[in-house]
Formats: structure tokens, C-alpha cells, sequence
């Protein structure tokens, strides 16, 4: 094994330009995990290239707290052109002793960046943030058209490469374990997406005034905010002073109009706001004002929205798909739903605001659950997996990849 000397780490992934907005959870876990590994004793030079979002325009050379980050343009008018870029960002990587990439998601600029850093022999390890296969199928299924079917069979194509290709894996639940199960090269690690528990101190510690719900969640068919609203109809019938915020980066601004147009047929514009693109301040304040966060999300792999509102000490009421189960598990801080039973959803609503002890004891349990979470407790595992790639071996000595549950547990799961 390659001796504890600090590691030279290049993180490429969505990386949010101004840390006051941070868009989708994706976003927020490399952003955390960044922000982690420049204060750890392992690591010594930290850089990132963020994944291109925006088409046209330069580069742009940044920093963060001392981290030099390059956002990387689309050259061209699609996104697509992206994987113009990848040759420079192999020259940058370089060969260097010590060095070590971490990339995060699927698409063919990823796959493209995994097999340049394999060809050249570049330790690499791979964060899969979902199973964007599954999550193009439903998009195609959703709204069938030509353009959604070759999206889906392009990233399917592209994940399965990589899955076969990355010398470490990296998934944030034993759901996607499960999932990809004999289709991966390396054995998945299974190490959660994080959060900065003491980030929510403020939202934890606010008096809470009202039955406010939140859902927060980017603006997207998946999320099923449609039928969290429609589920909503039903909660202000039995609890009338009761209000629901929507708050989400902006995706899909058709679907925002379909989401506005389920609040009027069902009455409610005087109880449901829709807010997009809050900065992380306002988000934080929203938290600290609700009394329950609910999700009727489609699928999630993770769902790190979960875990920030149970480090606020909001409970849970969310669908039972992916891995939320084995976000909230038996903890007891919320209740889990079928997708697609709104009644339930709106029972289970009720139940948390109509009941003062269930309530707090959800609460408490929510408070314990989400320190299983911070950042603290899963950098040290992610830091193994470094070390894993810089000594050349992939992860295929275990038989059976954790079920994650406390992620402070992550140093001690299985190379």
C-alpha cells in the first residue's frame, strides 16, 4: 500500500460559481466534499474542473477558500460539444507521482474524461451520483419523443461503459449497489453523499410558527411535486392554517407552469408558493420556519435534500423509491410512503402536523439520523478510496458491498 503521504486530488464535477446558490444535490456533494478535503491532514494540492452547465464563452479560472476551480464552457451551441474539451483537461491532469482523480455522474463527457485517465494510466476513482439510465428511462416513458428515446440510450451507453471501466466505484446508497449489481467492474463502495451538519445549526435552533410544509427539490417531473401539491389539497381540508413552499432550482420551466397550473385547478394559490433558484441563506431560513419536509419523488438515489432537513430538524414524509429507504431506514424520523399514494402522502402530512408528540419525537430522531450524514464521518472513506487507486488496485476484494446505514461507519467498510 502506497505510504499516508498527502494526496494531490483533482475533483471534476458540477461545482456551483457563486457557493450562496447551489443548484441540485449533485452540485452540493462535490461542493461539500471539496470544501472537506481542503482542511484534511490527506490531502496536500486540491484543484477542481467543474463539468460544463452553460454552452458558449471561455473557460473561467476561479477559486474557492484557496481551491483553484476551472469552469468549463460548451464551445459550441449544445452542451454536447463539452467532450471538445476533454483532450485539454487530460493535459491537465498530467501524469504526476501522488495524484489522483475523482469523478462525479454519467454522460458521455465523463465517460470520455474515465477512459482518457485509464488509457494514461491516471489513478481515478468514480463517484456514480444515481443511475441516470433509470432516470432517462422514466423521462422518455414520461413524455415519449424521438430527441428522449437517444437521450436515454446514449447515457445508458455511456454508464454502462463506465461501469465497466472504473477501477473504483463509488455509489451513495446499497440501493444503487443493488442496482448495478453484475454490470460494474469494481465492486461499489457505498460511502453517502453529505452535508455539513453544523451548516444547519441556525435552521435547527428558529421557532417554528405555523404548519408549514416544504418540499424541496429541483423542478423536475422526477420530483413529483405535482402530487405533493396534489396531496396537499387534502392536508389544508383537515389543517387549514397549513402551507406548503416548493422550492427548487429551475430545470424544467415547462414543468413549473404544469406545477402552477395543479395549484389553481386544486384551489390553493393562497397555500402553496412556488420558489426557484433560492440562495443557500433563504433556503436555510425556509428550513428553520418548517414543521415537516415532504417528497413524492419518483426516484432518488440518495436524496441529500433528506438529510439537510433532517439535520434542521424537520421530519420526514417522502415516497418509499431508491434509496430514501435507506436514508431514513427504521430511524424514525418520518414516515415513508408507496409513490403515487396521495392520500397516504396526505395522511402521513397530517399525522406529524395534527400530533405534538409524534411530532417531537420525529424530530429528535430526525436530529440523530442526520449526523450519520456529516461530512466529517465520510471524507475518511472516500480519502481510502484515493488511496486504493494510487496504489494501483481496484475495489474487487470484497464479496458483498455494505449496507449503508450509520455513514459514520464509512472508514470501516470493506476495500
Amino acid at each position: 500500500m502506497t505510504p499516508s503521504l498527502p494526496l494531490d486530488i483533482v475533483m471534476i464535477g458540477p461545482f456551483p460559481t457563486d457557493e450562496r446558490r447551489i443548484e441540485g444535490g449533485v452540485q452540493a456533494s462535490v461542493h461539500g466534499l471539496v470544501r472537506h478535503l481542503a482542511t484534511s491532514d490527506a490531502v496536500g494540492r486540491l484543484e477542481v474542473v467543474s463539468t460544463p452547465r452553460h454552452v458558449g464563452g471561455p473557460n473561467v479560472a476561479a477559486s474557492m477558500g484557496g481551491v483553484p476551480v476551472l469552469h468549463v464552457s460548451a464551445p459550441l451551441w449544445v452542451r454536447m460539444s463539452s467532450i471538445l474539451r476533454v483532450p485539454m483537461i487530460l493535459r491537465r491532469i498530467g501524469r504526476v507521482d501522488g495524484r489522483v482523480v475523482h469523478l462525479h455522474g454519467s454522460g458521455p463527457f465523463e465517460m470520455l474524461v474515465l477512459a482518457g485517465c485509464r488509457l494514461r494510466r491516471v489513478p481515478i476513482v468514480w463517484t456514480m451520483h444515481g443511475i441516470t439510465e433509470k432516470e432517462t428511462l422514466e423521462a422518455w416513458r414520461r413524455e415519449p419523443s424521438l430527441a428522449a428515446r437517444l437521450r436515454h440510450l446514449m447515457f445508458k451507453a455511456c454508464e454502462r461503459l463506465q461501469l465497466r471501466m472504473a477501477p473504483i466505484l463509488i455509489v451513495d446508497t446499497a440501493y444503487v449497489a443493488r442496482e448495478i449489481e453484475g454490470r460494474a467492474h469494481a465492486i461499489p463502495s457505498a460511502l453517502p453523499q453529505g452535508i455539513d451538519v453544523d451548516e444547519f445549526a441556525g435552521a435547527r435552533d428558529a421557532v417554528r410558527e405555523g404548519n408549514l410544509v416544504v418540499s424541496i427539490g429541483v423542478i423536475h417531473p422526477r420530483k413529483g411535486h405535482d402530487r405533493t401539491i396534489a396531496a396537499f389539497a387534502d392536508v389544508v381540508r383537515k389543517v387549514p392554517d397549513a402551507r406548503l413552499e416548493v422550492i427548487g432550482s429551475l430545470s424544467d420551466a415547462g414543468h413549473l407552469e404544469e406545477l402552477r397550473e395543479v395549484i389553481r385547478r386544486h384551489g390553493l394559490e393562497d397555500r402553496v408558493t412556488i420558489r426557484t433558484d433560492l440562495d443557500r441563506a433563504k433556503l436555510l431560513e425556509a428550513l428553520g420556519r418548517a414543521r415537516v419536509y415532504a417528497l413524492h419523488s419518483e426516484e432518488e438515489s440518495q436524496g441529500i435534500a433528506l438529510c439537510e432537513a433532517m439535520a434542521a430538524g424537520v421530519p420526514i414524509v417522502a415516497t418509499s423509491v431508491g434509496g430514501i429507504p435507506d436514508v431514513i431506514g427504521t430511524s424514525g424520523a418520518g414516515t415513508l410512503v408507496d409513490f403515487g399514494d396521495v392520500d397516504g402522502f396526505a395522511r402521513a402530512i397530517v399525522d406529524l402536523l395534527g400530533d405534538e408528540t409524534a411530532w417531537s419525537s420525529a424530530r429528535a430522531a430526525a436530529l440523530s439520523r442526520a449526523r450519520d450524514f456529516d461530512w466529517s464521518n465520510i471524507v475518511r472513506g472516500v480519502v481510502e478510496r484515493y488511496r486504493l487507486a494510487l496504489d494501483g488496485r481496484d475495489n474487487r476484494r470484497r464479496t458483498q458491498y455494505p449496507d449503508v446505514r450509520p455513514a459514520r461507519s464509512a472508514d470501516r467498510q470493506t476495500e
